[in-house]
């Protein structure tokens, strides 16, 4: 019993020295249904390459697996380490959850990692297809007067914020050093079962 409790209290209490305020839920894009007893957040950002590649390798599979089946709620959190995030959430900012979701996954799909304009450019085309055009996003003076840039602003102002990304948090519980790919999540989710049915393993 004892190893059991031990292993609830570790699994289930967030890693101390980790607490920082999360970016409005304006800007995080929400997949599944809200009341999935397993809330998982993965921080990235739009010029992370290990972002990308788990995304296009992976998250699919995740999806289908543990999405879908109500299993799992997963949040993309950007860190906006840099423009190209920024200008992302500017446009997540005006947009539905709906609209988030297609927002990410067309992005996702088709940018480049080695050309941050054309990246700006299929946001502005994705914008206006939603009919809510961004006239002047690749301009840093626009940029530099909108909310999304302040707030990025006082996020990575924070003492304790996420610096390096991928990075994922599972209930609360930072995993700063795991690869966020499928093994990863099949891993945790079977953990997660073995505790749930009392399995004390």
């Amino acid at each position: 019993m004892n190893k059991l409790l031990f292993l609830l209290l570790s699994f289930f209490l967030p890693i101390q020295g980790n607490c920082f305020e999360k970016l409005s839920s304006d800007y995080l894009i929400i997949f599944g249904n809200p009341e999935a007893p397993v809330k998982i957040v993965q921080y990235f950002s739009f010029t992370c390459p290990h972002c990308l590649s788990i995304y296009r390798d992976d998250f699919k599979t995740i999806k289908s697996k543990y999405i879908d089946t109500n299993q799992v709620t997963w949040t993309y959190h950007p860190v906006p380490m840099d423009f190209l995030t920024v200008q992302a959430m500017d446009c997540l900012e005006k947009l539905s959850d709906r609209e988030k979701r297609i927002f990410l996954e067309s992005i996702m799909d088709v940018m480049p990692l080695d050309d941050a304009k054309l990246t700006v450019c299929y946001m502005e085309k994705a914008m206006e297809l939603f009919e809510k055009p961004i006239k002047h996003l690749a301009e840093k003076d626009y940029l530099s007067k909108a909310r999304a840039f302040q707030d990025a602003f006082l996020f990575i102002k924070q003492p304790d914020k996420i610096n390096a990304v991928p990075t994922l948090e599972i209930n609360d519980k930072l995993f700063l050093n795991d690869v966020p790919d499928i093994a990863f999540i099949d891993k945790q989710m079977e953990f997660i079962k073995k505790i749930k049915f009392g399995e004390d393993k």
